[in-house]
């Protein structure tokens, strides 16, 4: 009776450290990944925004627009006799042109930050949540350990009055 007592507390703290183990590795991964989030958060909300391709594919598409377009104007302005005033409205329609652009690109710029922020919170979120969720099994476990090791006992001790009460019994039953 008392083996069983003392294998049923062994079995029982081979499998909390078995589970600690576990959630200890899961914890290290959670905090793993987080770390990795914050990484790409910090360097893509922080980083430069027009130094994304997409964003320097479309500057170089602008300023090779406008290098054909002042071309053919200086052409045509050679052999029509265009006036001065001509080709300064042609590159102030030219500069309203790479403003809006920048414009554009300041407005998708704010999206685009938006969007990594709240990526960002949703995820770290999940993370937390899986956290929780974590230390909430391993309370779950403590407990529930606890109460099959309080279980064994108490059904040990009851076998062990029960053997001592019938010995008595019969003892007794001897003597008289």
């Amino acid at each position: 009776m008392i083996v069983n007592l003392l294998s049923g507390i062994i079995r029982n703290a081979r499998n909390r450290r078995a589970a600690e183990k576990a959630q200890t590795q899961a914890l290290n991964t959670i905090n793993a990944q987080q770390s990795q989030l914050d990484n790409l958060f910090n360097s893509e909300y922080y980083g430069d925004y027009m130094n994304r391709s997409d964003v320097q594919s479309m500057l170089r598409s602008m300023q090779d627009q406008m290098r054909q377009q002042n071309a053919q104007s200086y052409s045509m302005a050679a052999m029509t006799g265009a006036t001065p005033e001509a080709m300064a409205a042609q590159q102030s329609n030219n500069a309203a042109l790479m403003g809006n652009t920048y414009s554009q690109i300041g407005a998708n710029m704010s999206n685009w930050k938006s969007n990594v922020l709240n990526n960002y919170i949703n995820n770290s979120m999940a993370l937390s949540n899986q956290k929780y969720n974590l230390w909430n099994q391993q309370a779950s476990d403590f407990r529930n350990a606890a109460h099959q090791s309080m279980t064994q006992a108490l059904d040990n001790y009851t076998q062990i009055y029960s053997s001592l009460i019938g010995g008595a019994g019969n003892v007794l039953s001897n003597i008289l």
